[in-house]
């Protein structure tokens, strides 16, 4: 199991950005949030499956347990920056929008939550690969984030 931060630039013009993540140990969610077993979807929210994916179900599921493991562990990413997780087949990616203003925070368990659910549930387990988005149009810079598995 890799657990590994990535550290990504963008050309913009004549310019290039540099981001990092961070991690740190404040919780962003009460433990009665963090601790639901069926997300429930906000309103501005939307995932999508699509194209193919041999990607193996028990794969995900030890992905899903290494981030448990730090159910506590909070991550905060600054724009264009990624963290992945993967074991064998699978590949979890949770990715700031390029042009976000301030970094997003979201806990390993909020995570682990929307990995399950949609996204194993709804795609992975039906060949599909899949990503959860924070604005309807998921094909856009538009919102702040991503979550793919793949």
């Amino acid at each position: 199991m890799k657990f590994s931060t990535a550290f990504a630039g963008m050309v913009l013009g004549s310019g290039l950005g540099v981001a990092m993540a961070v991690d740190t140990s404040q919780s962003l969610a009460s433990p009665a949030t963090a601790s639901v077993a069926s997300p429930i979807l906000e309103k501005r929210d939307a995932f999508s499956c699509y194209g193919s994916t041999n990607t193996s179900l028990s794969d995900c599921q030890g992905v899903i347990d290494t981030i448990n493991a730090g159910a506590e562990q909070n991550f905060t990413l600054y724009a264009n920056v990624c963290i992945v997780w993967d074991k064998g087949t699978c590949k979890v990616r949770l990715c700031a929008q390029p042009f976000i203003s301030r970094p997003i925070n979201r806990t390993a368990s909020w995570v682990t939550t929307y990995v399950a659910s949609p996204l194993l549930d709804g795609c992975i387990s039906k060949g599909m690969m899949g990503v959860l988005s924070d604005h309807p149009n998921i094909n856009s810079h538009s919102g702040t984030y991503r979550l793919w598995v793949s």
